[in-house]
C-alpha cells in the first residue's frame, strides 16, 4: 500500500476517534437537556416555582443549596488536597532519593485506585458510626458547639473524605509535571547560585504550573461529581444551610447536587417519588457546572502558557 494512502487512513481513524469523543459529550448534554427541559424552562422563565415547589416540599431554595454545597464541598476537599499533595510532589521530584520516591508514588497510586465506597465506609465508620462511644469525632464537635450531627455528618467530614481521594491525583500528576521540566533549567538556576528550594519554587514550579493546574482541575471536577463516598458523611439535610450565618460553616449537614440526583433517580425507579424529569434537569445542571470549571481552568492555563512563551 502506498505510504500516502496509509497516512490518509491513519488520519481518518484518528479524526473518527476525536469526533467520537465530541459526539459522546454533546449526546449527554442533549439527552439530559431534552429529558429535563420542562424543569429547566421552569427555572429560567418561571422562577422555578411551578414544578420545583411541590418536588422540594415548597422550598425551591434546596436546588440552590445543593449547587452551593457542591461547590463548597469540592473546593474544600481540593484545597486540602493541594495543601498536602503539592508539597509531596515537590519532595518526590526534587528532594527525595529514588527508592523513597518509588515507594511513595506506588503508595499514592494504590490509594488513588481504591474504590470510593471503601474510603466512604471507612470514613463513616471512623467519623460517625462509633457515635455510641464518647470518643467519636461528631460527639467531640457537638461538645465544641457544632450543630447536633449525630449519625448524620457534616461538610467538614466530606472535606476529609474528598481530601483522601484527591491528594494522590494532585501529588502524582504534579510530580510528573515537575520531573518533565528540562534539566537545563535546573542546571542554569543552580549555576547562578540559586538553592534547590529557590530553583524549585522560582523556576520549575512556574514552568510546570499548567500541568499542575490540570491535576487540580481533575481533582475538583471529580469531587463535584462524587456521590458514593460522601453520602455517608455529609448528612443529606438542608435544615441548617438555609441560614445566612451557616453558609460558610463546615460543621453543618447538607447534600450535594449529585446526592440529590442519586436519591431522586432511586425514588423514581421505585415509583415512590417524582418523575425522572427533575433528575435529568439536575444532571444537566451538574454537567454544566463541571464543564464551566473545565473551561475556566483551561483558559487560565492557556494564558499562562502564552505568558511563559513571551517571557
Amino acid at each position: 500500500m502506498d505510504r500516502n494512502v496509509k497516512e490518509t487512513i491513519i488520519k481518518a481513524i484518528l479524526l473518527a476517534c476525536a469526533c467520537f469523543s465530541v459526539i459522546i459529550i454533546f449526546s449527554i448534554i442533549g439527552y439530559t437537556l431534552w429529558g429535563g427541559a420542562p424543569v429547566i424552562e421552569d427555572i429560567i422563565f418561571h422562577g422555578s416555582g411551578a414544578i420545583l415547589n411541590p418536588i422540594y416540599g415548597g422550598n425551591t431554595n434546596e436546588l440552590a443549596d445543593a449547587m452551593y454545597t457542591t461547590m463548597i464541598v469540592a473546593a474544600g476537599g481540593t484545597a486540602l488536597a493541594i495543601a498536602v499533595g503539592l508539597p509531596i510532589a515537590i519532595y518526590m521530584a526534587e528532594f527525595s532519593d529514588m527508592r523513597l520516591r518509588n515507594l511513595t508514588k506506588t503508595s499514592l497510586e494504590v490509594l488513588d485506585g481504591f474504590p470510593s465506597i471503601v474510603i466512604g465506609i471507612a470514613g463513616a465508620y471512623t467519623l460517625l458510626w462509633a457515635i455510641n462511644n464518647k470518643y467519636s469525632l461528631d460527639v467531640l464537635l457537638s461538645k465544641m458547639g457544632a450543630p447536633d450531627i449525630s449519625g448524620g455528618g457534616c461538610i467538614f467530614f466530606a472535606w476529609i473524605i474528598l481530601f483522601i481521594m484527591s491528594f494522590p491525583i494532585v501529588a502524582t500528576i504534579s510530580e510528573d509535571s515537575l520531573r518533565a521540566v528540562s534539566q537545563d533549567l535546573r542546571e542554569a538556576a543552580l549555576g547562578i547560585g540559586a538553592t534547590r528550594w529557590q530553583t524549585t519554587t522560582k523556576v520549575l514550579l512556574p514552568v510546570a504550573w499548567p500541568r499542575v493546574l490540570a491535576s487540580i482541575l481533575l481533582s475538583f471536577a471529580a469531587a463535584m461529581g462524587e456521590t458514593v463516598a460522601i453520602q455517608f458523611v455529609l448528612g443529606n439535610n438542608f435544615a441548617y444551610i438555609h441560614s445566612p450565618f451557616n453558609l460558610l460553616n463546615p460543621l453543618i449537614p447538607s447534600a450535594t447536587l449529585s446526592m440529590v440526583l442519586n436519591s431522586r433517580y432511586k425514588s423514581a425507579l421505585d415509583s415512590t417519588g417524582t418523575t425522572p424529569t427533575t433528575a435529568y434537569a439536575e444532571a444537566f445542571i451538574l454537567f454544566i457546572m463541571i464543564g464551566l470549571v473545565n473551561i475556566l481552568v483551561r483558559g487560565i492555563s492557556s494564558r499562562q502558557k502564552m505568558a511563559s512563551k513571551e517571557d
